[in-house]
Parts: structure tokens; C-alpha cells; sequence
């Protein structure tokens, strides 16, 4: 996979460009595109190995940087927030027109990218500019309620030291290329996530509070309704940050299929030192259903 990608800039509207790597498969049975958590990219741990797995599998791997995600914050001026739908869904629909003729496409994503491919499945669902040949949507430890997982990360010493570290880190990189844009020095000074996204919620007047940010990438019931594409979601009851009660209250829906696991943590899932994880079990009865 890694010798085959082919960095690719997309066009995500509205001057957004996003950075992805293209890595076609000799077989090219199937397009999966990837898409990593918050503070992630392309090159997480996570997304290599599911991208490795199944591209010696025969499938195309197209794995997506979000936004000042993997050393792209020189591409945009405004910082990346979690409600950037419009572009993130824009790049998906692209890199499937590009790269995914006549194959079938799927979307995974991991986390917040969980999250985001919940919301591709929904956009697509509306029918205004469907991604083409979209067969299922697969939501690894998805973060269904933003603040939810933010309180949760602040409550956990290593884990929100842990983000909040690579935060700090993200916004230093943008201050280096926009340094007059936000206040991105007194932004780092907050002492939690929390404290850091009420100042950059302050700071850009995109949202009136910081519960709005949150609400405009909150999912619930609603967000469910009127699925056109199969969607799978993958999470387990001892995630550090979610709540496995916030998947209990989703509706039944004939193209939603949840799956709770007692035990896999926030995107681990291992079930050998080899790093085999058991969401590749539910990846690969979906592509293979599809091919048969």
C-alpha cells in the first residue's frame, strides 16, 4: 500500500483543498476510503494497518486527511472544527468519482472520522449529490455526542493530557502559517479540552456558544432516519470516551446494523499481537457479501 500511494489534492468547494494518499490495488476489486480520528491522519497506526489489511486483499485504499490534519495546516487558513461536513463529504464524493468507477466504494472511519462517515451516510441519503457507487458506511468507535466525549477526555489524565498535548501541538503549526487570524498562543494556554474549545469557539463567531459547536455535529435518532446506504457501527461497552448507552438509544433501522462488543477499547479491537483486529471480520463479511 505504502510504495503505491500517490499523494492527491482534492478540491473540497469553496477553495477547501484536502490531502489524501491514493494506493490502487492490482486487482482494484473495491475502493475503501479511510478516515482517522481527531488529532489522527493518515498515517495513524490504525489506519495503516486496516489500509495494509485490506489493500493485500485486492482493494484500493484511498485514506482522507481532514483538515490541519497530517502536517496540512499551510493548505487552509480557518482551523478545523468538527461540524466541516460539507468539505469532508465534498472530498469523499470526489475521490469516489475519481477512483472508485465501476467498483464498489466504501467509507470507514474511526472516532470522530466515525463520526463524519455517520454524517457522509446521512448527506448521501439526501439524494442532492450522492457519492457514486456508495455500498455501506462502517463507524468505528464513533462519537456520537461530541461533548459527551469531550467531558469524558478531560475526566481521564492520560487521555486528555494525551490530546490536549497534540492539540497544542496543531495549533502552534497553524499559528506558524496564519498567525494573525486567531489568537491561537492564548487559545494553547486553556488547561483542558474543554477550556481550549470554549476559547477557539470565542475566538472564530462561527457558533454563539460552545454547546452549539457541539450540537452541529451531535447525531441522534433523527440523523438515522431515511438511510439510502448500509451502515455498520462497531464500538464496545469499556470505550474510555463513549458511552455505549448513546448507541442503546438509536432507533431499529433496516440499514443500521450496531454492533456493541463488551471488550475493544477506543479503536483497538485487537485480538492478537500480530495487531489483527476484530473489526476486520465485520469489513470483510461486507466486502465479500458484496462480491458474491
Amino acid at each position: 500500500m505504502d510504495r503505491a500511494a500517490v499523494p492527491v489534492v482534492l478540491d473540497a468547494g469553496k477553495g477547501v483543498k484536502l490531502l489524501g494518499h491514493y494506493s490502487k490495488a492490482p486487482e482494484n476489486k473495491a475502493l475503501l476510503i479511510l478516515i482517522h480520528g481527531w488529532e489522527g491522519s493518515i498515517d495513524s497506526n490504525y489506519i495503516q494497518r486496516t489500509g495494509r489489511k485490506f489493500f493485500e486483499r485486492g482493494i484500493s485504499i484511498f485514506r482522507l486527511n481532514l483538515r490541519d490534519h497530517g502536517e496540512t495546516h499551510h493548505l487552509n487558513p480557518e482551523p478545523f472544527n468538527g461540524s466541516l461536513i460539507r468539505e469532508t463529504y465534498e472530498a469523499v464524493r470526489k475521490a469516489a468519482k475519481e477512483y472508485g468507477k465501476k467498483i464498489p466504494v466504501y467509507v470507514a472511519g474511526f472516532s470522530l472520522g466515525g463520526n463524519f462517515t455517520l454524517r457522509i451516510a446521512r448527506e448521501h441519503s439526501k439524494g442532492k449529490h450522492p457519492i457514486p457507487n456508495l455500498k455501506h458506511c462502517i463507524a468505528v468507535s464513533p462519537a456520537l455526542h461530541p461533548k459527551s466525549a469531550t467531558e469524558m477526555m478531560d475526566s481521564k489524565l492520560i487521555i486528555g493530557k494525551y490530546f490536549r498535548d497534540k492539540w497544542r501541538a496543531s495549533l502552534a503549526k497553524k499559528n506558524v502559517h496564519f498567525p494573525d487570524l486567531h489568537p491561537y498562543p492564548e487559545i494553547m494556554q486553556g488547561k483542558s479540552v474543554m477550556e481550549m474549545t470554549d476559547r477557539i469557539v470565542s475566538s472564530t463567531h462561527q457558533f454563539k456558544t460552545t454547546d452549539d459547536y457541539f450540537l452541529s455535529y451531535t447525531l441522534g435518532s433523527k440523523d438515522f432516519k431515511g438511510l439510502k446506504v448500509a451502515v455498520t457501527i462497531v464500538t464496545s461497552e469499556d470505550d474510555p470516551i463513549i458511552r455505549p448507552n448513546e448507541f442503546h438509544e438509536l432507533p431499529s433501522n433496516s440499514r443500521l446494523k450496531i454492533l456493541i462488543q463488551k471488550y475493544g477499547g477506543h479503536n483497538g479491537f485487537y485480538e492478537n499481537l500480530k495487531g489483527d483486529c476484530w473489526y476486520f471480520k465485520v469489513l470483510e463479511t461486507i466486502f465479500d457479501k458484496k462480491a458474491s
